[in-house]
């Protein structure tokens, strides 16, 4: 099998792996990611199933070790129900978690509050103490998110070139090369990380900042990929109430800077002229950094 296996097939895997959710009803999500499928299962589970093969290893490991094995954050995460191959010749990964209750901050339009960075920073503190045993490495599957930012300088540089139409490379470039030139997470500092961070991963639930899915670019990392939410979740006041809570140094403050501007280039560049929610953030990010130097 070189897709997807079709809706037929997981009702029926799913009624024979899991016989409490047989006759459930199945929706599609269709907000789902750029990785996997989703689909609702009755009020309180979810099945996710890659779109193609690069979306295989996240999902066959990188999403149930994070169930797994990260245990009483602060903020909701799903938990892990089951996952497999289907009975095909050539098995498809499939999982089934709990589904979380909320509206995505993005597609809600809520506005983050002072107590949202508050809760966030608490969450990627405790995140950072887990125990990193079964966290992957950094790879390809994963985007190499956490990875040192030297290993992301000549995608990072590329993609500051093709956008030189929209926006002040000169002052996306000094940002990128301050972050290089900003030591480099030491292996002892590394930490669990979730890996992407923005607000179509965030669940507001009762207008509060409630919970945290898509675990699939989570792994071992420089906790710097996710406090760089810093510069792309929040502003203003709000944003500087997240640097305090979450006691970042100037010199993971420059690297986290440097991860937001390389993930929304790559990002802009990939997507320009979409008109997708993954644009529309890269656009504004960038044009915040740029009037930052």
């Amino acid at each position: 099998m070189s897709t997807a296996p079709d809706i037929d097939t997981l009702k029926r895997l799913i009624g024979q792996q899991l016989p409490e959710l047989a006759g459930k009803p199945f929706s599609r999500v269709r907000a789902a990611g750029t990785d996997n499928l989703i689909f609702r299962i009755g009020e309180s589970h979810c099945l996710r199933v890659p779109r193609g093969h690069e979306g295989i290893p996240s999902l066959a490991y990188r999403e149930p070790a994070a169930m797994r094995n990260l245990k009483d954050l602060p903020l909701q995460t799903p938990q892990l129900v089951d996952h497999g191959l289907t009975d095909t010749p050539q098995g498809w990964p499939w999982l089934v978690c709990t589904w979380l209750a909320g509206e995505s901050a993005e597609t809600g339009g809520h506005a983050l509050t002072e107590m949202d960075a508050r809760r966030l920073a608490l969450f990627l503190l405790d995140l950072q103490g887990q125990k990193r045993d079964f966290a992957a490495e950094p790879n390809i599957d994963n985007h190499w998110r956490g990875c040192p930012l030297s290993h992301r300088d000549s995608p990072t540089r590329s993609a500051i070139g093709e956008v030189a139409e929209d926006f002040d490379v000169i002052a996306l470039a000094a940002i990128w090369n301050a972050a290089l030139e900003a030591p480099p997470c030491p292996e002892r500092d590394r930490t669990w990380i979730h890996g992407d961070l923005h607000a179509g991963n965030l669940l507001v639930r009762e207008g509060e900042l409630s919970g945290v899915i898509d675990w699939g670019l989570s792994g071992l990392g420089d906790p710097a990929c996710d406090l760089m939410a810093g510069f792309t979740l929040f502003e203003g006041a709000v944003q500087e109430v997240f640097w305090q809570a979450s006691g970042i140094t100037e010199t993971v403050w420059r690297r986290a800077r440097g991860w937001a501007l390389s993930t929304g280039v790559i990002a802009y560049a990939h997507y320009r002229g979409t008109k997708t929610p993954i644009e529309k953030r890269s656009r504004k990010l960038l044009e915040e950094l740029s009037f930052s130097v």
